[in-house]
């Protein structure tokens, strides 16, 4: 049966609907942690580059197996820096959705995200977990628009677009729900400027609510493509 464009641009809305509510209920298991960790991973680098660019140093990045992310950097504009992860993660999450839709964007993001994640491995990383999850993704990222198959390569960076995208607002409940003290990127914020962790919580939630419904939209415009 042909479909119409219409129900083509409303089942690619519903592929990409079903992947997001796999990745919410099986958040914590095993099947998504490979994801989580390139979730974190992006996270940390974001933290990482926006502390260069406004003239700080990287002294090191840390994530341990339980997926706890550490960018520990000297000078910069720390609200900037603290600002870049949930938003940098976003950024990056957007981006590799967008390019699961358009091949020759694929090749410049993924081959970027490539290098960052080299460059950020050999100088900052200590640990062998680590270090061989990481070169599995920037080897994975740079390999997989150049020779997967197409349709494979379009749903893994929209899969990890999405989850990446998603992952502000899966996390970031910890700001808006706990009351008490935290070492959050929020609560960083919050001890420099005096507002409340839970106003910078809600508004990269909201920021990626918005960022969110406009990747549902950009899907439904681009429609289903074998």
């Amino acid at each position: 049966m042909k479909l119409s464009k219409k129900q083509k641009q409303y089942l690619e809305v519903g592929v990409v609907l079903l992947i997001a509510l796999f990745s919410i209920v099986f958040w914590n298991s095993i099947i998504i942690y490979p994801i989580k960790f390139f979730v974190v991973l992006s996270h940390e680098i974001s933290h990482g580059v926006m502390a260069i660019l406004t003239g700080g140093k990287i002294v090191s990045l840390d994530i341990q197996a339980n997926l706890g992310g550490e960018c520990v950097s000297n000078g910069g504009i720390k609200i900037l820096i603290a600002s870049a992860g949930y938003l940098g993660s976003l950024t990056i999450g957007s981006l590799l959705f967008i390019s699961g839709y358009i091949r020759k964007l694929s090749l410049w993001v993924c081959s970027i995200l490539s290098v960052l994640i080299i460059l950020f491995l050999a100088n900052f990383m200590s640990s062998s977990l680590q270090m061989v999850f990481a070169l599995f993704i920037a080897a994975l990222l740079f390999i997989s628009p150049r020779f997967f198959n197409p349709s494979f390569n379009s749903y893994l960076l929209k899969t990890l677009g999405l989850i990446s995208s998603l992952y502000v607002l899966i996390d970031i409940k910890e700001d808006l729900l706990t009351l008490t003290y935290r070492e959050s990127d929020a609560q960083l914020i919050a001890d420099a400027t005096g507002i409340d962790a839970v106003v910078w919580g809600g508004l990269w939630f909201l920021i990626s609510i918005v960022a969110v419904f406009y990747l549902f939209k950009f899907s439904f415009i681009k429609g289903f493509k074998k």
